[in-house]
């Protein structure tokens, strides 16, 4: 849906276009007026405009020179231009500055209506074959190294994805079953002593390096995990079963090792993991091979070891628990649905393989626990004034009483639904609280101007953001609200006062008689005249 911009410095031309035209049916979600063409440089400056129709011939700045302004910094901006003056030289200026249409006043509907379809097709179009599209493709290309190593460490460390074609999207050489190869590698010695910036080129330095060495006989996948250890994950390109693998991993991971000894002058330990199965198996080699790290290498330097453990699940700890987003995370970005869903993984990881542990929910108690204190904290208030306001009136109970999963995932489920609902109801507070004053302000400055971006201002809000949040909160788009209160006065007026129907028209906002009486025959059926006589009781007198 695209956002369209009218301007004009007749209010009733503005107007009759804002209010006339099917814009749902023409894929148009917001309609913004502007009555000058600085009011509609400022418009264009604060949000995303994709189609501006404007009248040339304006005081000040004029439609030409409004269109030389948004060319400056919105390239993608399509102007349809509309003037009574039939002069060769103004469409030559607005062809010069790529209009997309010119249409002389005054325009028909239907005119009108082509015209934004075919500024709209064109639009679609080159939003299909874009260099914005172009330009995200490049990107993917050049951090594609970067992708793939973030996707290898939440693989080590979760053994799944989301989706195996975000993989070969960003060209992962596995496919499900294959039958991988993991090293460990540790910098050491002189690394320790380089600054931050400096370690991050020696550690791309050992990455070429091995790419180098393991490259012509295996698919590598390479990463940083979060021990600061380079990961390798390495496919062989031989056809399985030729050749004795492990026994080229050993060479290939000794010449690496004697590599960086000669050209960057520092020792690595290496570690080669017991072979897995992509992806499923990847998690348990990961784990022993940072088991035989820590317990066969310890302090000591320049080793090579082969994991000789059978692969077995990961170590025995709360898996899920410590899968990013934490439940800290969540909680203070407020996705309790999210940390919900990962409460039931939790449940789910325990009732399959844990039971009840007792120390295992006790972790995830003080995960839970953790996450309350720091949520409260971050909003400025204690945990028992945050139970206290969402009905958690005991406090945080006693960890000796949630000891069962069932019970633990009770408590942590109804926390998550107590603390969304407080939250839904702030959000809502506010909202409501927001359109409440919107109200209030078109009731009482109706004969003003209560333009969208008027209304913005007296809220403090962004245009954009006001219009979606009143339709969230009434169920009407605030445009159509501000077309009903008109009516609904003007009806009052007619039907109540002695006003002529002048007045009535500048008291409820419409600068131009003849158009307010055309709306409120498109309305009503009938005049405001008709309207007041055929409502008058009989015998009332002469119509105003």
């Amino acid at each position: 849906m695209y956002q369209l911009l009218i301007v004009d410095d007749e209010p009733s031309v503005v107007d009759a276009i804002a209010h006339t035209l099917p814009w749902g049916d023409l894929g148009v979600e917001d309609v913004l007026c502007a009555y000058s063409g600085q009011e509609a440089l400022d418009i264009v400056k604060r949000q995303v405009v994709d189609i501006v129709i404007t009248d040339i011939r304006m005081p000040g700045m004029n439609g030409i020179q409004l269109i030389e302004q948004i060319r400056r910094f919105s390239r993608h901006t399509e102007v349809i231009l509309l003037t009574g003056y039939a002069e060769f030289e103004y469409a030559k200026q607005g062809l010069q500055l790529q209009a997309a249409d010119y249409l002389l006043k005054p325009v028909s509907d239907e005119d009108l209506t082509d015209s934004i379809r075919k500024v709209i097709r064109k639009l679609t179009q080159e939003g299909e074959e874009s260099a914005v599209y172009r330009k995200a493709a490049e990107l993917l290309k050049e951090h594609q190294p970067a992708l793939k190593s973030e996707m290898l460490a939440v693989l080590l460390e979760q053994g799944r994805v989301d989706s195996e074609n975000s993989l070969s999207m960003i060209g992962v050489p596995f496919a499900p079953g294959d039958p991988i190869s993991l090293v460990l590698i540790r910098l050491e010695g002189r690394f320790h002593e380089y600054n931050r910036r400096d370690r991050l080129l020696m550690e791309f330095s050992v990455g070429n390096m091995a790419e180098e060495i393991f490259g012509p006989f295996f698919e590598t996948w390479s990463c940083r995990d979060r021990y600061d250890y380079l990961v390798l994950a390495l496919r062989s390109k031989e056809p399985e079963g030729n050749g004795n693998g492990q026994e080229l991993l050993s060479r290939l991971c000794s010449q690496l090792q004697h590599s960086v000894m000669l050209f960057l002058h520092s020792e690595i330990s290496v570690v080669i993991g017991n072979p897995a199965l992509y992806p499923d198996s990847l998690p348990g080699s990961y784990q022993s091979a940072l088991k035989t790290m820590r317990r066969g290498i310890g302090k000591d330097e320049g080793l090579l070891m082969t994991v000789n453990d059978p692969v077995k699940a990961p170590a025995a700890a709360l898996k899920t628990l410590h899968e990013p987003p934490s439940l800290l995370h969540l909680f203070e970005a407020g996705m309790w649905e999210e940390a919900a869903r990962k409460l039931e993984r939790i449940a789910e990881e325990l009732d399959q393989v844990w039971i009840d542990s007792p120390e295992l929910l006790a972790e995830w108690y003080h995960a839970l626990a953790s996450a309350c204190y720091h949520y409260a904290h971050v909003n400025e208030e204690t945990l028992g004034q945050l139970f206290e306001r969402i009905g958690e009136h005991d406090g945080l109970p006693e960890m000796g009483k949630l000891l069962s999963v069932t019970r633990m995932k009770e408590w942590g489920l109804g926390l998550c639904r107590r603390l969304s609902l407080d939250n839904s109801e702030e959000i809502r507070d506010t909202r409501g609280l927001a359109v409440k004053q919107v109200k209030d302000y078109i009731h009482t400055h109706l004969e003003k101007d209560v333009s969208l971006h008027v209304l913005a201002e007296q809220v403090h809000l962004h245009p954009v953001y006001l219009s979606k949040v009143f339709k969230l909160e009434t169920g009407e788009g605030l445009k159509e609200y501000l077309h009903r209160v008109r009516m609904e006065r003007a009806v009052h007026l007619l039907k109540s006062s002695e006003m002529k129907v002048y007045e009535i028209t500048a008291s409820v906002g419409y600068l131009n008689t003849p158009y307010f009486i055309k709306v409120f025959k498109k309305e009503f059926g009938m005049t405001p005249q008709e309207y007041r006589d055929h409502h008058l009781p009989l015998n009332a007198g002469e119509p105003l």
